[in-house]
């Protein structure tokens, strides 16, 4: 019986080696023909190969320019002058003004005055 199992698990793990195989010789082949195609090409980076499909990485053109950062919105802590950004701060409304704290203590601190 142990010899049965023995047996059918080895078959079992050759079958998979088998189709590793066959996947290892499929996708060489692919990707030995999409470098054909762009060996003349410097702007290759590299190849990828995602969920089967062999995809030519490229360079971008020095022509493109960068997108410009978005300007952050900037505020400063009135107790301990640290700078945050104002979606991440705490905020309370006094006097008609409203002011920004880094942190919960902050703005105890800055009620109690």
């Amino acid at each position: 019986m142990f010899e049965f199992i023995l047996d059918a698990l080895i078959n079992v793990f050759l079958i998979m080696m088998l189709f590793s195989l066959f996947n290892l010789i499929r996708y060489t082949i692919k990707i030995r023909k999409v470098m054909k195609t762009y060996k003349d090409n410097p702007n290759v980076k590299g190849i990828s190969i995602v969920n089967g499909e062999v995809k030519v990485i490229e360079n971008m053109p020095t022509t493109i320019q960068p997108v410009e950062e978005v300007p952050k919105d900037l505020v400063i802590d009135p107790i301990c002058g640290k700078e945050l950004l104002k979606q991440d701060a705490y905020r309370i409304l006094k006097d008609g003004k409203e002011y920004f704290f880094c942190s919960w203590e902050c703005r105890e601190k800055f009620l109690a005055h």
